[in-house]
Parts: C-alpha cells; sequence; structure tokens
C-alpha cells in the first residue's frame, strides 16, 4: 500500500514550517504522496510541485487546499487555482467537479475548528476524514467514520499538521492511484493520536 499524507499546512497560510521543509519530512518518513492544503490558496501544492521536479525528489505531490465554505471546512484535491471561500459546502463541492478535483470533508463535526456540522452534507463530497491525529478523545472521528459508511463515502486519514513534527500521524493508504482510489472508495486509513503536548508546542512556534 502506497502512504499519503494529504493534511498538512505550510506557511502559505497558518503552518509554521516551509514547503520544502515538509516535502523533505514526508520523504524521511517514507511518505509516498503528500498534498499541501493550506487555508484557501493552492500556492503551497504548487510550489511543493516545482520543488519535488527541480529537486527530482522521489514522491508524488497532489495539488490541494483546504476551503472554508460556509458549511465548514472542505478538503479538495487535483486542481491548480483557488477556488473562492464562503461559498455553501454544496455550491462548492460543484465548482470543484467543474474543474475535475475531488473532494473530502476534514474534521466534521469539530465545532471548535469548524468543521462540517450536519451530517447529511458528507454524501456530497468524494470522501470523509474519519481519522484526524488531532483529537482528544476521539468521539468525532467515530462520529465521521460511522456517517461515511452510511453514505459510502471513502475513508480518509489527515495529520492535520501545522509544523513538519505533526507529520505522520493520519496517513491514507491506497493501492496505485491516488483519485481512482478514492473514487472508487478502496482508501484504508492508519494513524495515531498527536500527543498533546507536541500539538500545544507546534501551535506555540516551538520545535520540540
Amino acid at each position: 500500500m502506497l502512504k499519503a499524507e494529504i493534511h498538512v499546512h505550510s506557511k502559505f497560510s497558518d503552518g509554521k514550517d516551509s514547503v520544502e521543509k515538509m516535502v523533505e519530512r514526508a520523504c524521511e518518513l517514507g511518505i509516498d504522496v503528500i498534498s499541501i492544503t493550506d487555508h484557501n490558496t493552492v500556492a503551497g501544492s504548487l510550489a511543493a510541485l516545482d520543488y519535488v521536479r527541480d529537486e527530482n525528489l522521489d514522491i508524488e505531490v497532489i495539488p490541494g487546499i483546504e476551503i472554508s465554505t460556509s458549511d465548514g471546512h472542505l478538503l479538495v484535491y487535483g486542481i491548480s487555482r483557488d477556488v473562492d471561500s464562503g461559498m455553501s459546502l454544496v455550491e462548492t463541492v460543484e465548482v470543484v467537479r467543474k474543474l475535475e478535483g475531488i473532494c473530502v470533508v476534514a474534521h466534521p463535526f469539530q465545532f471548535e475548528r469548524k468543521g462540517v456540522l450536519k451530517a447529511e452534507l458528507l454524501r456530497y463530497a468524494d470522501g470523509v476524514e474519519v481519522f484526524n491525529a488531532k483529537y482528544l478523545v476521539g468521539i468525532f472521528n467515530w462520529i465521521s467514520r460511522k456517517y461515511a459508511i452510511k453514505y459510502d463515502r471513502a475513508l480518509m486519514a489527515g495529520s492535520d499538521a501545522h509544523c513538519i513534527d505533526e507529520m505522520g500521524y493520519g496517513i491514507s493508504l491506497f493501492k496505485e492511484d491516488f483519485y481512482r482510489s478514492v473514487l472508487s472508495k478502496s482508501t484504508e486509513i492508519e494513524g495515531k493520536k498527536l500527543p498533546t503536548l507536541l500539538w500545544i508546542k507546534c501551535s506555540l512556534g516551538r520545535r520540540v
């Protein structure tokens, strides 16, 4: 199975580290695919594409972005331009589909992190982040998985990393092509809880 780290944030939005450092860390961790999903901009992921190409690194970069919809955060993959924030989730999905991208609902039900709260909206996306490494008790991950299965959506995982030390905790697994695996709902996940102290230290901008 190939390993994908598909929910990370760089200095292009609210992350602490550069795109280059995040790509290098992914290579160190043996990750096969990375997507830089900065808030409301694809600039980070496009910079990652350039860096991997220029340095001839053995890792695939999926263009990505985390869009702030009026219903909550939506991860989008496979598009090369920004999409307006503030639209409803359904409207945003429609725009992304026209651009031939795929959509994954980020950390559903986590109201304090602007996750989608309406369960029925999960059926409009291609996948659901059923494991987000940043949690205290994991109840929202459990609920997310329940509804992802109910609506037959791809099961996805994400580290939601905002610094390189937070990478590698939430990994999506697939066999061959990332896009086809999501659309065919053949993804798997592996993950472990991000240590709370590490989460706090990264949030404060201090490296462990």
